[in-house]
């Protein structure tokens, strides 16, 4: 037993269902988005990178933000478990709209409707800011379920071009990794 009062407490401490949220969102935002810029730089010529590495990128996301969450799973005790099983299901939801889009592309040849994936993350994040909103009554979770949808107008907006990437990344910066930031630190929404 320490007898300094300024000790911090021995032992694991086991973090709360929303740092845990917010350590996923935090890994959400910083994966994805990385990608959009990624994308952005590539295409826009930014980077002048080859254009090989678009088939790279969003792969590389998938599995950096599937390792977050395994390890989230390890060490964030019955919290993380919860949270990491929330998150799979959401990027497995993800991912089929992203294969259906696929499949869309292959059967009409219109390869363009492939660029509508990132509309669709973003799309996700705003339902679920909305539903929590409506459940908690928190005015900032309907704000940023508001940006999330203003995010997704903009992009509609710029489809086609390398900005929509820019406009994802900046979106998912908003809906994702700030309040990821902020939740991860113990604060409320």
């Amino acid at each position: 037993m320490s007898t300094f009062a300024f000790d911090p407490p021995r032992g694991p401490l086991q973090p709360t269902v929303q740092v845990c949220a917010g350590r996923v969102l935090m890994l959400a935002g910083a994966a994805f988005g990385s990608a959009n810029i990624v994308q952005w730089g590539v295409l826009s010529g930014a980077l002048g990178w080859h254009p090989a590495v678009l088939a790279v990128s969003w792969p590389a996301a998938v599995v950096a933000f599937l390792v977050g969450l395994r390890r989230l799973r390890r060490v964030g005790g019955a919290a993380g478990i919860r949270v990491a099983s929330w998150s799979r299901a959401a990027i497995l939801i993800q991912i089929a709209a992203a294969l259906a889009l696929l499949a869309g592309s292959a059967a009409t040849g219109d390869w363009f409707l492939m660029r509508w994936t990132g509309a669709v993350g973003v799309t996700l994040y705003g339902v679920a800011w909305a539903v929590a909103a409506l459940r908690s009554g928190s005015l900032a979770m309907g704000l940023l379920a508001t940006g999330a949808f203003a995010g997704i107008a903009a992009l509609a907006a710029r489809i086609g071009s390398p900005d929509q990437y820019l406009i994802s990344a900046c979106a998912l910066a908003f809906v994702a990794l700030l309040p990821g930031l902020w939740l991860a630190g113990g604060r409320r929404l």
